[in-house]
């Protein structure tokens, strides 16, 4: 009874509070006229202070925290703020929620040159609520910002050349997804700005409060916009950060901003930024299965260039744009699902073969059990790439090396172009030698590859399939007028799609190359070995016993031993240098190439492995860009032997000659004899001299010295150079070839090859 007898007073105290209340609002009507006049005294601004501070709740420990009174006072700060000309909080609070949708209201606009919204210079408003607009006024123009990106193509920061892609639909999307809590809080708060404010008054005080004050006030309109301002500026943020990017570029500048220590802005972004993902997501999915690209706006890490022809696919055709990388994809990553999809293309498009399409459901369902191909899942990804890599690499492992004959390919190119089968290049080189003798400008192919036919029908490459063999043909290179069949000679191994992707121009350049090399290189032994037919020790002594007849008999003998032992000297360095490049080059590269084709698990690492063994073939054999001076020497030294050989054939001749003529004589003296006529003619008699021409003698012991010299020189800055190779293998080759220290007992080389390491 007590508490309902208080709250009847409480009430009736309200309700007689209206009669001062109404006098409240004449006298500050009337304080209004005077302060126009200029007659208002310090008894009046006193009553202005008592009524601005009965209006903030100030002096609540006077017991001014009555609701009745307080409302007097608001009204009576509102009749004094009308009175000084200053905007009505309604109007004010309309305006900002017009901003806040990036409408201009009356008195607040939006400024182009300060690029935030203003008031009106006419509006008299106070420093207080000017300053708290200003901080309203900030969602405004956040929304304003997010609104724009959400635009046309210009305004989103996209050329229209290009389009704005699926990534940044899906993104703006996701943004209209956020903005729609904001568009109902906007409704709620116009709402609210209708509804008056809430007062224990009586029904007439009630009834004035309503046409008067609303319940939405600037400060209640800060607490109310206080979260959506925050999410407002983490959208700013993201859509100032992808700007003019599009796909893994906007994805990966998105990824950035997520790493914040503010939980609700992380799981902001990253809720953005699993909805921009999943455009990305189901190109790598059709990429990695199907092998397709629809990609018009360049979004996706894989570029195609459609003016590539298929013959070159698998590298020039599909590139990969590390710059389009997504944030959820490591490198190693999106390179396996770059190799995926042009394994795809590859055996669709060069090896026409469907078999692997089988593998596709098989894929599919293995990402489903993981969990599916999302951003939040990071497994899905990697079981995607892990049996995509299965699948799709058994399969274009098993169409090169089944249907294609990868291995035997490349076992034929080491046969016929890395002089593996030996037997086939001996033939050759003594049945097309006379031809090569011949001027460059005279030669034809078609007889040459007639030669070539018949040296595989007399060697043991006659039992090889036709498949191969038909492959090896005869080709010319260009040639000046001076060069003969020798310099312009080479044999060429072709190769048709799918295989070129292997067995490239370049890489078969090397080959042409490192066969010359070879060839030359078989063409001196091949020499040397010719001199020995012709001047082994059995023919020299014969020689010498028959020709040496006197002093220039005795230079012609001498002449025949320097001869042999410079020959074998020649050949001793030829077998040498020869075994290095066989057999520690050609066959030791070979078994790792072919451990490595063994354990390569895709085409680019076949690729790889197959590179790796030409550039080790060509840097050993001193063919690479580093060892041109030390093969120029080489090439010197390969043309003295070849001249000796000239030499060689020309003593021969000479001392062949001696001995008929002498022969001859002979012959002619046994005939006397039988017909009883004795005596012996001029240059019959027993010394020879007359069958000897001593300055022809005395100038081939000349021209012997000189070449002589001239291959003890050639070698021993050969050997200089070996030192200086980057290669090890290189350098060791010194070791085999001055092996028992001739070389360096003569003082030709480095010296003692021992100090060299």
């Amino acid at each position: 009874s007590s508490m309902s007898s208080m709250s009847s007073a409480r009430v009736e105290g309200a309700r007689g509070g209206l009669v001062p209340r109404l006098d409240l609002e004449v006298k500050a009507k009337a304080l209004a006229r005077d302060a126009r006049r200029g007659n208002v005294d310090s008894t009046v601004v006193d009553a202005r202070v008592t009524a601005r501070a009965l209006a903030g709740g100030t002096h609540g420990a006077l017991g001014l925290h009555s609701v009745g009174r307080r409302a007097d006072a608001y009204r009576t700060l509102k009749i004094e703020h009308a009175a000084m000309g200053e905007c009505d909080e309604r109007e004010l609070v309309r305006d900002v929620l017009f901003a806040c949708q990036g409408i201009d209201g009356e008195f607040i606009k939006f400024s182009v040159a300060e690029q935030s919204y203003v008031i009106a210079p006419n509006v008299n408003i106070s420093v207080g609520r000017r300053n708290l607009i200003k901080c309203l006024t900030e969602v405004g123009w956040l929304f304003k910002k997010v609104k724009k990106a959400l635009g046309d193509d210009g305004a989103a920061g996209v050329s229209m050349e290009n389009g704005e892609g699926s990534t940044r639909q899906a993104f703006r999307a996701a943004l209209q997804r956020e903005l729609a809590d904001y568009y109902k809080l906007i409704a709620v708060l116009e709402a609210q700005a209708q509804v008056p404010i809430v007062a224990y008054l009586s029904d007439q005080q009630h009834k004035a409060a309503t046409n008067g004050d609303s319940y939405l006030t600037l400060r209640r309109l800060f607490v109310w916009l206080a979260e959506p301002l925050k999410t407002l500026r983490t959208l700013a943020v993201m859509v100032d950060a992808t700007y003019n990017k599009r796909g893994g570029a906007a994805l990966s500048a998105m990824y950035k901003i997520s790493r914040h220590g503010d939980p609700a802005s992380t799981a902001l972004v990253r809720r953005i930024l699993s909805a921009s993902a999943a455009p990305l997501l189901g190109m790598i999915q059709r990429w990695t299965v199907s092998g397709e690209l629809e990609d018009p706006c360049r979004e996706f890490f894989v570029a195609v260039d459609y003016s590539i022809h298929d013959n070159d696919l698998w590298r020039r055709k599909y590139t990969f744009d590390e710059d389009m990388l997504p944030p959820f994809m490591t490198r190693e990553q999106a390179q396996s699902v770059l190799r995926l999809g042009k394994s795809i293309n590859f055996l669709r498009r060069c090896c026409d073969d469907a078999t692997w399409s089988v593998e596709r459901a098989d894929i599919l369902n293995a990402v489903e059990k993981a969990g599916g191909l999302q951003f939040e899942n990071p497994e899905g990804l990697e079981v995607l790439i892990a049996e995509g890599k299965a699948r799709v690499d058994t399969a274009v492992r098993r169409v090169l090396f089944d249907r294609y004959k990868l291995g035997e390919h490349c076992k034929a190119l080491k046969r016929y172009l890395l002089l593996g089968q030996g037997d086939l290049h001996e033939c050759l080189m003594d049945l097309i030698g006379p031809s090569l003798n011949q001027p460059a400008n005279t030669l034809s192919a078609f007889k040459l590859a007639g030669t070539l036919e018949q040296a595989v029908r007399s060697s043991s490459a006659q039992t090889d399939s036709s498949e191969f063999l038909d492959r090896l043909r005869v080709r010319l290179m260009a040639h000046l007028n001076e060069e003969v069949g020798w310099d312009v000679f080479t044999l060429e191994y072709t190769l048709t799609p799918p295989l070129t992707t292997i067995f490239t121009e370049h890489a078969m350049s090397k080959y042409l190359r490192v066969f010359n090399f070879l060839w030359r290189l078989k063409r001196v032994e091949h020499a040397l070995c010719s001199t020995w037919q012709t001047m082994k020790p059995t023919v020299t002594h014969v020689l010498s016993r028959d020709a040496v007849n006197g002093a220039t008999g005795g230079i012609l003998a001498d002449m025949l031993r320097r001869c042999h032992s410079l020959r074998g000297e020649m050949h001793n360095f030829m077998s040498n240098f020869q075994y290095y490049v066989m057999f520690e080059i050609l066959e030791t590269s070979w078994a790792e190439f072919e451990q490595a084709m063994e354990e390569s698990k895709d085409l680019d690492a076949i690729i790889a492995s197959h590179d790796v063994f030409l550039d080790t073939v060509v840097q050993k054999a001193l063919l690479g860009s580093k060892s041109q001076l030390v093969l120029q020497t080489l090439y010197s030294l390969f043309e003295v032997m070849m001249s000796f050989r000239e030499f060689a054939d020309e003593l021969y001749d000479l001392a062949t000659e001696v001995v008929a003529k002498k022969a001859a004589a002979r012959a002619r003296i046994a005939e006397r004899e039988k017909n009883q006529q004795w005596g012996t003619m001029v240059g019959e008699d027993s010394t020879a001299e007359d069958f000897l021409d001593k300055d022809a003698v005395h100038d081939m012991k000349r021209r012997l010295s000189d070449l002589a010299a001239l291959y003890s020189r050639q070698v021993d800055g050969f050997l200089n150079l070996l030192p200086l190779q980057t290669h090890v293998d290189v350098q060791f080759l010194l070791f085999r070839l001055d092996f028992s220290e001739y070389y360096a007992s003569k003082g030709v080389g480095p010296g003692d090859v021992a100090m060299l390491t």
